[in-house]
């Protein structure tokens, strides 16, 4: 390994997937400002123009992501190397990732405090970090039913779209039911919920589902939208470069470095605790889909092929609370959501969530939430910023 010139000790290439490049490029941003020159380049260029390019430019270091063969090839450039979210073993590499064993605890634990008894995991068999993220999931709840889908070329994952996998749809419809589900990654956390709907099973109260990374472009536009495990991206960006510091200064860092993960983000594919009973689970699944247009509950429960008798007892048995105040509960739901998300009037908003007025959305989402709808979008929107 060649040491570092130090007119060029700053000169950082970084050949990333689209995707990383998103995650890191915010955690490196401030180190632009200390004299670091990044240069980012497409980790799925032509392979012998990336390595033509990377010679002429003579970078101090590279920061990639682990890829069978091109890794082992940057590695032979002479420069240090340091790749993330990896803790592949490669000769001569150092390397930064996320605690993936915890990832696995955080799903089981996410899990069971939603009161499902029964679990499965479904990832990808090449993946290294699957089979630690599995491995944590398994310390909590034991063994699991396992699915590991068919390998294919991923790399587009902006553009990421298959077929669906009919293996799924069948494996997933012959799981013991309630039951929740690990997805190593926000895509396969889409593919099984994708597959549950055409199993015609239920989610969150027969499957709920719980994956890792909170890619919002995946985890957002997936319906239910999907609850995923946020990673701490800027944290692992600024150990990259503390990697690289120490290499500079003439130590030999640690490798790899672990950073643990940071919090679950429920949202609609595990929002609710587990539900045995068929009843209910079925009529959840036509509420939520049918939310703005349900007048009461007795057209809900006629619609369900119940009466609205044992719809009141079985809801009291299962979840605790009346199918009116669960009415309610997921107008108020949607509401908070539209708010967050977009700028529809609240006269829109009320329609959409099945409100007959302002006036109605008002007096219930200040009962449910202690505010006004406007203020809530007001607080919601100065947090976030």
């Amino acid at each position: 390994m060649r040491h570092l010139n130090p007119e060029s000790s700053k000169r950082i290439a970084v050949v990333l997937s689209s995707v990383n490049v998103r995650r890191l490029t915010p955690g490196f941003a401030p180190f632009a400002g200390m004299g670091y020159d990044f240069w980012i380049i497409d980790l799925y260029r032509q392979p012998d123009l990336l390595l033509a390019s990377l010679r002429e430019w003579r970078p101090s270091a590279i920061v990639t992501e682990w890829l069978p063969g091109l890794t082992e090839a940057l590695a032979k450039l002479g420069c240090p190397v340091v790749i993330v979210p990896s803790d592949e073993p490669v000769a001569g590499v150092f390397s930064v990732d996320v605690d993936d064993v915890a990832i696995g605890r955080l799903a089981a634990e996410h899990l069971v405090a939603r009161g499902y008894k029964n679990f499965a995991f479904v990832g990808r068999g090449d993946a290294h970090y699957a089979k630690q993220r599995l491995e944590g999931f398994r310390s909590v709840v034991g063994e699991v039913p396992v699915y590991w889908e068919e390998f294919r070329d991923w790399r587009q994952y902006d553009e990421y779209w298959r077929d669906p996998d009919e293996d799924m749809v069948g494996w997933l419809a012959g799981q013991a039911m309630p039951v929740g589900i690990f997805t190593a990654h926000d895509p396969t956390g889409r593919h099984v919920l994708e597959a549950a709907a055409q199993a015609g099973l239920e989610v969150p109260f027969a499957v709920g589902v719980i994956s890792a990374n909170d890619d919002e472009t995946v985890c957002e536009m997936a319906r239910p939208a999907l609850s995923s495990i946020r990673l701490p991206w800027r944290r692992l960006a600024a150990e990259v470069v503390q990697t690289i510091e120490a290499i500079r200064e003439g130590k030999t860092p640690d490798s790899p470095v672990l950073v643990k993960p940071l919090e679950i983000v429920a949202r609609g594919s595990s929002s609710y605790e587990a539900v045995g009973d068929l009843v209910v689970r079925r009529a959840m699944q036509h509420l939520v889909a049918r939310i703005s247009t349900i007048a009461s509950v007795e057209e809900w429960a006629a619609q369900v092929g119940v009466s609205r008798r044992v719809l009141e007892r079985r809801f009291q048995d299962s979840l605790g609370r009346s199918p009116h105040a669960m009415i309610q509960h997921e107008r108020v739901e949607r509401a908070k959501s539209l708010l967050t998300t977009t700028d529809l009037s609240v006269g829109l908003i009320a329609e959409r969530c099945g409100f007959q007025s302002n006036e109605r959305l008002t007096v219930n989402f200040r009962e449910s939430v202690g505010v006004p709808p406007a203020i809530y979008r007001r607080d919601s929107r100065a947090n976030s910023g």
